[in-house]
């Protein structure tokens, strides 16, 4: 068997389900993101963010899957309420307390929500279509993971999955062989333009950072505060402290971030991903949170 995979070109632009037929209400399944985006420029040195570096190219794409799976399976529920379709979970267990339907605020809100599912689920169809027979089934999700998904508090959760997906393909993007940097970068890119678009919601609502749903703290303490006007000369009408910023980009350089700049998506591990997923920093931890029995594939420890 393979160790690595390449990108089938065909598969991946060739999706089996059209964006119209899923706006339709066929009962497809839906929508990824902790694969969220923002472009990785020259990072120098990956070393410090990059655990995945020395994986096998099948192994980094399995681990982004388990995102996927956990992001499209969530919008599905929110927009459809139902599961994503089950030829697309590889057979994977039913998730726990799976999130309710929700009323949207307006049609544009409604609409926004059901493209990112779209894109969602076409992540997970691409991403098992590249991997084909190594792709790994859905693990078992918990949804109420933070608290139970409720018209309250969706939009807080989905910015929280945006921002862990974004910072996961930007952390694991550079140990992807050529062929796969430039597709993951594609994906990084769309689930930027969904962590953007779901932020912006979220502080227009004035709605603080996930860190006030039971009690939750990034466990590498990126909270995503940035230095930028919005928290000086423009603090009564954009990011404040306690929102967050627009976009989850550097600040300083801080958190031992020392190749990073201004401007730059922050960069997580394999490890500080998981921390969060999993509700904890412990080395060695193989499930919790999201994901009560572990993600599925190399990849699953702390």
């Amino acid at each position: 068997m393979p160790e690595d995979v390449s990108v089938n070109e065909t598969a991946m632009k060739q999706p089996r389900w059209s964006r119209r037929s899923f706006l339709a209400g066929t009962g497809v399944g839906v929508a990824s993101a902790l694969a969220s985006g923002a472009a990785v420029m020259g990072c120098g040195s990956t070393a410090p963010y990059v655990d995945a570096a020395g994986q096998s190219d099948a192994n980094i794409l399995n681990f982004a899957l388990n995102l996927e799976y956990l992001e499209a399976t969530f919008y599905s529920y929110l927009v459809t309420g139902k599961d994503i379709d089950g030829g697309q979970t590889g057979g994977g267990p039913t998730p726990q307390n799976p999130p309710p339907q929700i009323t949207f605020p307006n049609q544009q809100t409604a609409d926004l929500f059901a493209e990112i599912a779209f894109d969602e689920f076409s992540h997970v169809q691409a991403l098992r279509s590249v991997l084909n027979s190594l792709a790994i089934q859905r693990p078992l999700i918990n949804f109420a993971a933070l608290a139970a998904v409720s018209q309250s508090n969706y939009l807080q959760i989905a910015r929280l999955f945006e921002d862990v997906g974004v910072t996961a393909y930007a952390g694991a993007a550079g140990a992807l062989t050529s062929v796969n940097v430039t597709a993951a970068s594609q994906i990084l890119a769309v689930e930027g333009f969904h962590a953007g678009a779901l932020r912006l919601l979220a502080i227009q609502q004035n709605l603080p950072y996930p860190s006030t749903l039971a009690g939750y703290v990034p466990a590498d303490g990126y909270d995503i505060i940035p230095a930028d006007p919005g928290t000086v000369a423009l603090a009564s009408a954009g990011p404040t402290a306690a929102k967050g910023g627009f976009f989850a980009t550097q600040a300083q350089g801080t958190q031992g971030q020392t190749n990073t700049y201004n401007g730059f998506a922050f960069q997580r591990s394999t490890s500080q991903v998981l921390a969060i997923l999993y509700g904890s920093a412990t080395t060695g931890t193989a499930k919790g949170g999201f994901f009560p029995n572990g993600v599925n594939g190399a990849i699953t420890t702390v």
